[in-house]
């Protein structure tokens, strides 16, 4: 059952909020403190949490951030009177999902829930998928919840029961191998060897030995007969990455092992016969190299019976916050840091372009990780090519898209909304500040900030990233 606990020290709302939500099926966890809140919390354990700023004997900003420490997968929507927006814009720093402002109209409240729900059937989903996969030694890199590599996810275990062979492709550092692990590892050949081959790192006239073996003699220096890579991944899977630097002199032998699952030694007549399943993988066009001539057509067609291509990160920018989370995380338990990323440093993470993609991502926060030296990361501790990126942004920034189909009050309403948003964010909530900032008196920003409260909280980009980061 779905469970709320919500947490004020009106008793009389409470009850509302109680007898209003179990009728429509809920389950409703009361606590009017901190210290019952802290009890409800440990024995029942609710899904979603609605968390008074003012309690008797707690400080709500600080109740939050014990919460969100000791129950991460929960969802806290924060509720605040009129006049205390600098608290509510905290707590959405600090990782809560939502905030609403009392008095809240019951509507207004299971709007939220709805929302709130949804979320967590993502994280759910996202548990349950680490979870079908923790057979693998590593998923880094591998958690999302983008709709492409939600698809990706799915073929994988499809195609993992069975033996049918596998092209990969997409750019570099986008997990192809990783991805080649995967199908190996949730197979039924996952008690043989998973033999990689790196295609483009091992000279051409080297190559075909490598892959096939030798014979003694075959060749100045080949003092004893040694056996390839296909022979080593025997009952097992053979991972052909960069497939595409394979020189044509060689394809058409490696259409007969394809084929055939048959193939000589370098220097032998002698046929001998392997059982593995094929995954090859490119960053090239082999369709094209196909109409070129420089890939044999027959082997392109037997090497692409399960043809999946891995998105680029900057095609699943929504993976980022999580991503982020992700490579954090090991490099919180390894140094012993509590790292945390700003909102602001988020939003120019995820407007990078991140041409090396996951790999790339991966390289940069361990960079950033060990070059913080406190526990907040900056975007000094980043490489060049973001603090570079954010800085050509900056100089040419789009705060608003044009859209014809909007009046000009309406366009010049959106704008100002977000440099509203923009300065209260810069600004870490201080709402003097950002009035100084935006040369409006502090009175005026509270109007404002009223007037646009319904608009912000729908359609802020801080709430949104909230929103996808809070997996």
């Amino acid at each position: 059952m779905k469970s709320i606990l919500f947490v004020d020290d009106e008793i009389r709302l409470l009850r509302v909020l109680s007898l209003s939500f179990r009728k429509k099926g809920y389950e409703v966890i009361l606590a009017a403190n901190g210290q019952e809140a802290r009890r409800r919390m440990k024995e029942d354990g609710p899904n979603l949490v609605f968390l008074d700023l003012n309690l008797p004997d707690a400080n709500g900003l600080e109740l939050l951030e014990e919460f969100m420490a000791l129950y991460p997968q929960k969802v806290f929507v924060i509720m605040t009177a009129y006049g205390d927006i600098e608290s509510a814009v905290s707590a959405i720093r600090a990782g809560a999902f939502d905030y609403l402002e009392k008095p809240a109209k019951l509507e207004e409240i299971e709007l939220v829930i709805n929302r709130a729900y949804t979320l967590l059937e993502v994280k759910q989903e996202n548990i349950q998928l680490k979870s079908q996969l923790n057979k693998l030694e590593s998923i880094e890199g591998f958690i999302s919840i983008s709709k492409q590599m939600k698809q990706i996810y799915e073929l994988i275990e499809r195609v993992s029961a069975t033996d049918a062979t596998v092209l990969l492709h997409g750019e570099s550092g986008t997990g192809k191998s990783m991805i080649a692990k995967m199908i190996h590892s949730l197979s039924d050949r996952n008690n043989g060897q998973f033999i990689a081959v790196n295609c483009a790192a091992i000279p051409e006239n080297l190559l075909e030995s490598e892959i096939f073996g030798y014979e003694k003699g075959a060749f100045t220096g080949a003092t004893a007969s040694r056996a390839g890579k296909f022979e080593a991944a025997q009952n097992g899977t053979i991972f052909l990455d960069e497939i595409g630097e394979v020189p044509l002199t060689l394809q058409a032998k490696l259409l007969q092992v394809v084929q055939e699952k048959s193939f000589m030694r370098l220097g032998s007549n002698q046929l001998k016969q392997v059982d593995v399943r094929i995954i090859s993988a490119t960053n090239r066009n082999l369709k094209q190299m196909v109409q070129e001539g420089n890939f044999r057509e027959d082997l392109y067609y037997r090497l692409n019976i399960i043809d999946m291509h891995i998105p680029a990160l900057r095609e699943r920018k929504e993976d980022v916050p999580l991503l982020v989370g992700e490579f954090l995380e090991k490099h919180r338990k390894k140094m012993k840091k509590n790292f945390r990323v700003s909102p602001q440093l988020m939003n120019i993470l995820k407007a990078y372009e991140w041409p090396g993609n996951v790999r790339e991502l991966q390289n940069a926060v361990e960079r950033a990780a060990v070059l913080c030296k406190e526990e907040d990361l900056s975007l000094q501790d980043f490489p060049s090519e973001i603090r570079g990126s954010s800085e050509m942004n900056a100089e040419f920034p789009s705060i608003v898209s044009f859209n014809k189909k909007r009046t000009l009050p309406e366009q010049m309403e959106d704008i100002e909304r977000q440099f509203i948003l923009s300065a209260v964010e810069e600004n870490d909530g201080q709402i003097a500040a950002a009035a100084r900032e935006l040369g409006i008196s502090r009175q005026r920003l509270f109007y404002k900030i009223n007037k646009y409260h319904e608009q912000m909280n729908k359609s802020s980009e801080e709430i949104k990233q909230k929103k996808e980061e809070l997996f």
